[in-house]
């Protein structure tokens, strides 16, 4: 009964020394990153078709960027591109103006940004159907009154294609993103008009840049127009701070004041870490003497 007792406390120790080693395997095995991929299209004021990926990792902290992931761009399966994610997590890839590029029945593009994984990443994919629209922008005055002009086409077997009943917005550059200043919906022509807000501000001389845009679009993605335009409300310079209590500028008596009382207290800590130096070295001196 003894030696049976034994086996079995054998090994359920081997059994859970074996559990052990493998939890422990399974716990110094780090996971593999899942990414996040945001892919965009823009066409810009220079007809210019760029392909955008953005990858990062989402934390419940933060939303941390994945530099160096090499991402390829694809058009009906083949790739035409690769570029790699830079210190921010993101690629950018212009489309060759004369690439054939593959269109469907319905007169969209099929676009597929690819990352085939890696030792620490995960593999991700994500797709893009887009519609190509031209889009063509022109800024009028007239008797004080600001307004932007867009039309917006579809190239078609038979000639371009008025694009209708789609909202279109105008916006103006800021410091870390668009600001939008209006907003309209194509008429049957293609056409809208909207108006352009006097009170913009604009650089010193009043310029600013005009963008009228799809705005991630369900269809177009984002096409855009520039125009630089004196539009803007001229930038004030500050005028210059005088010196008081409520400004940056301290006034001079307040200054010289401050200056000896902290002049003062500095040099009575001089004088005490000096006296006790003294003291210290007078004792050392009167015990050699003794």
């Amino acid at each position: 009964m003894s030696k049976t007792i034994l086996k079995y406390t054998v090994l359920t120790l081997l059994i859970g020394f074996s559990a052990g080693l493998s939890l422990n395997a399974m716990q110094d095995e780090s996971p593999k990153i899942s990414p996040y991929m945001l892919f965009t299209y823009l066409k810009n004021t220079d007809s210019q078709r760029i392909l955008q990926v953005r990858m990062t990792n989402i934390t419940q902290t933060s939303e941390v960027p994945l530099p160096g992931l090499n991402i390829s761009f694809l058009n009906n399966d083949t790739v035409f591109g690769e570029v790699l994610t830079n210190g921010s997590g993101n690629a950018e890839f212009v489309i060759p103006l004369d690439y054939p590029l593959i269109t469907g029945e319905d007169g969209s593009r099929t676009f597929v940004a690819r990352f085939a994984g890696d030792s620490l990443t995960e593999a991700t994919e994500s797709e893009l159907a887009i519609t190509d629209v031209n889009l063509e922008m022109v800024l009028t005055e007239d008797e004080g009154k600001k307004m932007v002009l867009l039309k917006a086409t579809m190239p078609s077997a038979d000639g371009p294609v008025p694009v209708a009943s789609e909202e279109i917005l105008v916006f103006v550059p800021r410091t870390f993103s668009l600001l939008p200043v209006g907003t309209g919906t194509l008429e049957a022509d293609g056409t809208v008009q909207i108006p352009f807000p006097d009170d913009i501000p604009g650089d010193k001389d009043g310029n600013l840049t005009v963008i009228g845009r799809f705005n991630d679009h369900y269809l177009f993605g984002n096409v855009e127009m520039r125009e630089e335009t004196h539009w803007g409300v001229p930038a004030v310079k500050a005028p210059p701070a005088y010196r008081s209590l409520w400004s940056t500028l301290a006034p001079r008596w307040m200054i010289v004041t401050l200056s000896i009382m902290l002049l003062g207290v500095w040099g009575h800590y001089t004088f005490v870490v000096i006296s006790l130096f003294r003291i210290r070295k007078d004792g050392l001196k009167h015990k050699k003497s003794e």
